[in-house]
Formats: C-alpha cells, structure tokens, sequence
C-alpha cells in the first residue's frame, strides 16, 4: 500500500512537473503570441548592458530612494513613445563605478516637465533635492521641491524680478539654486541661450513690438543675488557673469548651470562644453570640456579664461558628438565632484574625478559607459537594422548602424524566443567602423552624426556576407569580407562606382560630397542587395538623387564590380514611377526600405518607413519589365517615433510566417510577430488588408 501512495505520489509530481514546463514553454512562445508590438526583450536575465534612457539623456542624480547611495532620475524628452521621467535604482552603492537596475518610468505624460522635457537642474538646499524648470509656454520658472519624497508633486513658482522674466520669456533658460557669494542664503544662476523671441496675437502683439526687453541676442550666464531667505528669496535682477579679461562667460559654449567646486577650494568655478583657441592635434575638433577657474574668492569671483580638460595633453570628447547634458556630483563618495553626461543617444558618460591637478586643472578618467541590468534590446539612437545571420550558426542576427555612425552585431543565442546578446561594434582593423566623414556642407560645422544604414548580403559572388552602408553624408561604402563565414572580418570601406550615362546625378542637398564617379545618396537613406533582373546578381536598389525608388544594376567591367546608371523601375499600377519621398533640403531621403514576401503570394513586396511609421506596397508582378507596386497603406497603426523607423522582416520563431522588426530613433527595437500571412496589418481584425484608398506619401 505504501508502495502505491509513493507511485502516485511521484506520479503526480512528474506530472506537475511537466505542467510548469510545457507551462514555461507556453509562456516563453507567447511572449510575442498575442499579435500585438513588443519592445524586443535581451531575454537574457544575467546580461549587463549600457544603461541607456532612450533618447536625449537628461542626467538628474539624486538619492531618490533614501538608502544613501545615488540613483538617477533620467529625462528622455524627443520621442512619441518613450518621452518621460525614468528611475534607475542603483543596486550597488557607493563604487567607484555604480550599477543600475533597468529603468522605471515615474512620469506618464509626454514631456510632463518643462520647455522641452530637457531643461532640468537639481539643486541641493540644505540636503533639500529640488527640481528647477521653466513651464512648458515659458510663462513660469517651476521648482519641484523634495523630489524624493513628493515624485513631482510638490510644483511651486519662484517669483524672479522683472528682467529675469525677460530671459525666461525670451531665452532658452536652465536655473540652479546655489550659495553663489558664500552669505549663507541660496542664490538663483541661470544660463540663458538666445533664441527668437516670442510672438503674440492681438492688442497684446502690438504692444509687444513697443518693448524693450533686457536680452540682447546673445547668450549669458546670470546670478540672481538673494536678499531674502532660503524660504521665502528675494532676488535681485540678474547681473551678466564675465571672465577676468571683461568677456561674457557664456562666449561660445553650450551652456549649462554648472557650478562647482571643482578643485575644492571654498569656492565655485565653471565648467561647460564650447569651442576653444587652444591648438589640439586631433582627428576631429569638436566641442570641449572647458574649465573656468576661480581665482578670486567665495564671496568676490573672478573666472578665469577657460582651459580644456585634457587627459595625457589630449581633450576629453565623449563619444557622441552631439549635445550633451552634463551634471556635476560626487557619485563615489571621495569627496571630489565627478560628471556624468547624457547624450543624444539615451546613453549616460561618467567622468571619476581623480582627486588629482596638473597646472591648475582637476584630472579626470576617460568617459565610460554606466552600466544597467539588460531589458530591452537596445543599440544607441535611430537604428536602422537588418535581419541576417552574421557568424554562420544558423541563427539570425541583427546588424544595425545608429546614430554615432556605428555599426553592431547583436547575436542571436537561440531558443523559441531568442536570448540577444550585448551588442558588439563591428571593426575594421582593429577598430570600430565609425561612418563620420570629414566633408560637409560649405560653411557649416563638421559632421557630428553617423546615422549609418546598411545593408548585409553577398555582394562580391565569393560567398561570404559584406556590408553596404550609408550615412550622414549620402556617401555609399563596400565593406568586404575578408575573413571566414563563421568569423567575418570586414576591410577597409570603398566608395561604390557608377557608370553614369552623361554626367553623374547628384542630390540637391546632401552633406556629403563624392569624386568622379562614386555614388552619391540622399542622406539617410537605406541600401539595400537585390536581384531585380533576375541574373543572379544583387543589384543596388534605394532612392535615387531625386527621391524615386530605383535600380542601379551591376555589372562586371575589367574585372571590377560596376553599378550602371539607375533606372526607375519600379511603377504605380498607373505606370508612373513611385516617389517615395517628395520633400527637399534635409527633410530629402531619411527612408529607411526592405523587400519581402509579406503577403505569402510568392512576390516580394516594398516595406518602408513613413511617419506614422510603417508602409507597405504589394508587389503586383511585372509589366514591360518594371515591378509594379500598389499602396496598401500602414503596417503599423502605432506612430513610434519622431525620426522615420528602421523596420526589416524578421522569422525568428521559425514557423515559416514573415514578422516585423522595426529599429527607433530611441534605439530600442520593437517586434510584431504575425501567426497568419492574412494578417498583413494591425490595422485591420477581420479579413485580408485591401489597398488604401488614400495615396502614398512621404508624411
């Protein structure tokens, strides 16, 4: 009897057993099941990523959950779906370098704070965490008081003097509250970038035009003296802080309110990003961390002019190359301000103050990426991915450019819903590929985007995957293969080469410039390796110099791979060629295109990015020897960013039906895995998609 209580005993845990795991195995091919988008999950729970907030990183460092180390509150503030507040709990103290748990978002309206959800300052009044930001119209500074206690709750306005409503109105502002002149009350600094000014309507607009206001054009920073109380201030109107030599402080930087204790002397210097005089040996002579030392006293300043820091006599620059948002705190705890900045990119860049000085300028360790616990698959800003598998395993991969000019290899580790790995940058001698070029337009800066589109396919006939890609500049580049299908090595880029009939086509504008003969793009714009004649050699086909979607095809002159000159062929139903982006200037190209069976009828059809996000035409099969396209309307009924999205088709469930992967300017991915061929749309529930009624074009 015994025996038999212990059989179904076993019986039953077998058979509970086998529940949770055919229960785990339900769950794990359903986490995309429900045909609805997705952010694509790492899926891989002990992975460690860069923390990453999304886009247009806001740093605000703060203890926001009282255990004494210091988390960060992020303000991601450019995109439709991810814009808000977010929380990364530091999970591992007071260290030399800190590590996030993945974001939470503690805001749920778009932009809640702010001008433009990224003109945020964390002030600390005795051991009080504020938050200062103009309003969303510029009508009232606002200070979010106790934010780790109230979450941004406790919204209060400081009442400033009449000129400083001048600058609030009329200028791009930042503010900090500080004990500017050493008297022991908080005074207000502001930094105030020019900008147009306001317009208004009626009698109001004409009385406006009698004004004269207090701003002059040009940027400052501002001390407000306080005559009144930490509690109830009294400010001053503001004074035009100025350098030893009488020059504003402001000339020339990308201004931040960021005073400091840098060398923790009793008294507050300034550090800032900007352009400098001094002569620096380097590739790329961007913006510079400045540093405004000051040599007067806590109570009398008197900057400095400004001194780059540098690391072995070479300029800190950060990564990315676009505009940083940087906050001054001593994350470790050592006693000596550290910086973190937030990039473009979602990233954040930590700067560990070395406690050390070298002719008068605070040391600080190169910039390195924070790391966080990995959540969703993420590769910087505006990816534009492709489907592909790179290191011959079996399984597909995902290689993206982005928005630094990178270009990534994140692998597939397998399963029914695949694991991801971190993302690695793919190289070229030993270095990361970076699709910045040195040209530009005539009298504008230098580039400081990549915005890399590739493409990944046999290019050369020798069986092993290359690269296309393009960039910033419009400039189209081979990456060969040189090493083996299960470990590519790519060599140096080379331009691609056209055999124009007369002389070479050009866009109106692009950034980028070509020689001779090389192709150049509209910017932005996806290559991409198709077969279009059928003679078994991927030919080129993206937008051509004037938006219409084209072939360049490929041919074979003296041992050298050609493109001969485009041809439009692809059609409306009408016969007329598709314009798939009509717009001019910078708003030209910027579409990202793949093709694919997306109705399962045999014929590939046009999958392309367009605001809201994502298209498609369905290939009606060819008449006198041009592919005819019809205008089916949206994939996706969900606008997901700003910037157009990268979208590619993807199987990786294996079950034969072609899904969406679509790359954002966020840099996260989001995933719509389809059960049907049917299903061509989430916009439509019952029956096939028909064509739209509507015709395409580039919103």
């Amino acid at each position: 009897m015994v025996y038999w209580r212990l059989y179904f005993v076993f019986v039953a845990f077998s058979f509970f057993l086998y529940s949770c795991e055919f229960k785990g195995t339900k769950e794990a091919e359903s986490m995309y099941g429900d045909n609805l988008l997705h952010k694509l999950a790492y899926n891989n729970p002990d992975l460690l990523v860069d923390l990453d907030a999304g886009f247009k990183a806001v740093p605000m460092p703060m203890d926001f959950d009282g255990d004494g180390d210091l988390d960060l509150l992020i303000s991601e503030s450019a995109s439709y779906t991810e814009s808000g507040i977010f929380y990364f709990e530091n999970i591992s103290g007071n260290v030399p370098m800190p590590l996030f748990r993945r974001r939470m978002k503690v805001s749920f309206e778009r932009r809640r704070l702010g001008d433009d959800g990224a003109r945020f300052q964390v002030s600390d009044v005795q051991g009080r965490i504020h938050v200062l930001t103009p309003d969303r119209v510029r009508e009232k500074l606002l200070v979010y008081k106790d934010v780790p206690e109230n979450v941004f709750w406790d919204e209060n306005e400081l009442i400033l003097p009449e000129e400083g409503y001048d600058y609030l109105h009329n200028c791009k502002t930042e503010w900090k509250v500080i004990d500017f002149d050493a008297d022991g009350v908080h005074d207000l600094m502001a930094v105030a970038t020019r900008d147009r000014p306001r317009s208004y309507r009626g009698k109001v607009g004409k009385l406006a035009e009698k004004i004269e206001y207090v701003t002059d054009g040009k940027n400052h920073v501002l001390f407000f003296k306080n005559n009144g109380t930490n509690d109830i201030p009294d400010y001053d109107n503001p004074k035009r802080l100025v350098k030893s030599d009488g020059s504003s402080l402001a000339e020339g930087l990308s201004l931040k309110p960021m005073f400091v204790d840098f060398d923790n002397d009793g008294d507050y210097d300034f550090l800032s990003i900007g352009k400098t005089d001094e002569d620096f040996e380097i590739e790329w002579n961007n913006d510079f961390i400045i540093y405004f030392e000051n040599t007067g006293s806590a109570a009398a300043h008197e900057f400095s002019t400004g001194k780059v820091l540098t690391i072995d006599d070479i300029p800190i620059q950060f990564e990315s190359r676009a505009t940083m948002h940087l906050a001054a705190v001593d994350c470790n705890k050592d006693g000596f301000t550290d910086i973190l900045a937030g990039d473009e990119d979602g990233k954040i860049s930590y700067l560990r103050h070395t406690g050390n000085f070298k002719d008068g300028l605070p040391q600080f360790e190169a910039p390195v990426f924070i790391q966080q616990e990995a959540k969703y698959v993420d590769f910087g800003a505006l990816v534009a991915p492709r489907v592909f598998d790179w290191d011959g395993d079996g399984l597909d991969d995902i290689i993206s450019g982005n928005g630094v000019g990178h270009i990534g290899f994140i692998r597939n580790l397998g399963g029914k819903t695949p694991s991801w790995d971190a993302p690695k940058l793919l190289e070229v001698d030993g270095k990361p590929i970076r699709l910045i070029q040195n040209e530009a337009l005539p009298d504008t800066e230098p580039p400081i985007w990549g915005y890399s589109t590739i493409d990944v396919g046999f290019w050369d006939e020798d069986n092993l995957p290359d690269i296309l890609a393009n960039e910033h500049n419009g400039n189209i580049v081979f990456f060969k293969n040189i090493g083996t299908r299960t470990s590519p090595v790519l060599d140096y880029p080379q331009p691609l080469q056209v055999i124009w009939e007369g002389e070479p086509l050009r866009p109106a504008w692009v950034p980028g410039v070509a020689d001779g003969n090389e192709l150049l793009a509209p910017w932005r714009t996806s290559p991409l390796m198709m077969d279009v004649n059928e003679d078994g050699l991927n030919d080129l086909v993206m937008l051509d110099h004037e938006g219409f979607l084209a072939v360049y095809p490929r041919i074979k002159v003296k041992d050298q791979w050609m493109l001969s000159h485009p041809q439009r062929n692809f059609v409306y139903p009408d016969g007329s060629p598709i314009l798939l982006n009509q717009r001019q200037g910078s708003s030209s190209g910027r579409l990202k295109i793949t093709f694919h069976d997306w109705d399962g009828d045999g014929l590939e059809d046009l999958i392309v990015s367009s605001k809201p996000a994502v298209d498609w035409m369905k290939n009606k099969g060819k008449k006198d020897g041009k592919i005819v396209l019809e205008y089916m309307g949206r994939v996706l009924s969900q606008t997901l960013m700003g910037h157009t999205d990268g979208p590619v088709v993807s199987d990786f469930n294996k079950d034969g039906v072609p899904d969406l992967l679509v790359g954002t300017e966020t840099g996260q991915f989001y995933y719509w895995e389809r059960s049907d061929y049917d299903i061509t749309s989430t916009m439509t529930t019952v029956g096939r998609q028909g064509p739209a009624n509507y015709p395409y074009f580039k919103r």
